[in-house]
């Protein structure tokens, strides 16, 4: 199952790739049946009850999502480029639960130095405060120009999984660059979804220090990127309906972040990329939830003539899923972040 495509499967894709044999007319009439046969689960109108279901999926069988469950389209967009499904990690709050009364009411260098704080501290901190019935998609927080920088766990997920697809030769990325130059590289990023077409990513502000330097704990709050990726430009700074300026960080541009760590670790000896603020699943049971949601899951829908018909979980579903189960389970049971740790659990290339 570890072996990663990034189109979307069809309904018919996820009942083939699970064994499940249908008549390939999937209406109402054949979902009934494949419920009476005991192929599907069907899964508990709460997110809790969603989360203890798709992690208990037995063997050969699919999670059935009701018609609640669906997220449309207009309500994904509206919910992430309003900020109001990202959850702000360095919220006055956070700040003040990390570093006492003291602490200022907004991110600043000299805090985030003075106290040695990670990316990885904050949104611990963060999803603490959350409630699991309204889980957030994503997270986001705010550079020092007052613009956002967010991202939801899908992107981050896809985007580490592009990474050890690309360091096993089965996905292509470029550094542009023969170096960085005034801490910024450009990198090609070959396209998910449409073979021979890629998108140049062009980042800024990387946080490449020596070691010690305390900027390292800072820096990372204003990283940026220009880049032509239709995700990151359409939910980025770039839409003319977004309501806050900001980067957005889509799977290839979190991918891009990843291969100018390497690259920068490998041709600057004495500086080094310390800070990774994006999640990685933290263990094989971490992303074989994600798995399930992606390849093991349906949902029911409802066409504009009111009929049913069902599809795969969207993106926003599948965030909506995973913020659920980090917060029943903990950040820091759930997530790691880019360093020494064994990813090789996150792609199985072919035989």
């Amino acid at each position: 199952m570890r072996e990663r495509t990034f189109r979307t499967p069809t309904v018919k894709e996820v009942l083939d790739i699970n064994n499940i044999e249908h008549s390939g007319k999937i209406n109402e009439k054949e979902i009934l049946s494949l419920i009476d046969e005991g192929h599907l689960s069907i899964v508990g109108n709460s997110y809790k009850s969603a989360v203890e279901s798709v992690e208990n999926l037995e063997e050969g069988k699919i999670a059935f999502f009701p018609l609640g469950a669906r997220i449309k389209k207009t309500r994904s967009d509206e919910g992430i480029k309003s900020l109001e499904k990202l959850v702000k990690v360095d919220s006055r709050k956070i700040l003040r639960e990390i570093g006492g009364e003291n602490a200022p009411s907004r991110m600043t260098n000299d805090f985030l130095e003075d106290n040695k704080i990670w990316p990885y501290i904050l949104l611990v901190n963060s999803m603490k405060n959350q409630k699991v019935e309204i889980p957030p998609w994503g997270f986001y927080w705010m550079g020092a120009d007052g613009h956002f920088r967010g991202t939801t766990w899908t992107r981050t997920v896809a985007g580490a999984e592009m990474k050890i697809m690309k360091d096993r030769g089965d996905f292509d990325g470029k550094i542009l660059d023969k170096t960085p130059y005034a801490k910024s590289l450009r990198v090609r990023v070959s396209s998910r979804d449409e073979e021979g077409k890629s998108y140049e990513t062009h980042l800024f502000n990387l946080p490449m220090h020596f070691k010690g330097d305390p900027k390292q704990y800072s820096d990372w709050i204003n990283i940026e990127h220009n880049s032509n990726d239709l995700d990151s430009c359409y939910r980025g700074g770039a839409h003319g309906q977004r309501k806050f300026p900001g980067v957005f960080w889509s799977a290839s541009t979190i991918f891009a972040f990843y291969e100018a760590m390497d690259f920068v670790t490998k041709i600057e000896k004495s500086k080094k990329f310390k800070i990774n603020p994006f999640p990685i699943p933290r263990r094989e049971v971490d992303i074989k939830y994600i798995d399930d949601l992606r390849l093991r899951s349906l949902i029911v829908q409802k066409n504009p003539d009111g009929k049913l018909h069902f599809n795969v979980l969207n993106k926003t579903e599948i965030d909506s899923m995973i913020g659920a189960r980090t917060v029943l389970r903990k950040y820091e049971n759930c997530w790691t972040h880019w360093g020494k740790k064994d990813l090789s659990f996150l792609y199985t290339p072919k035989d």
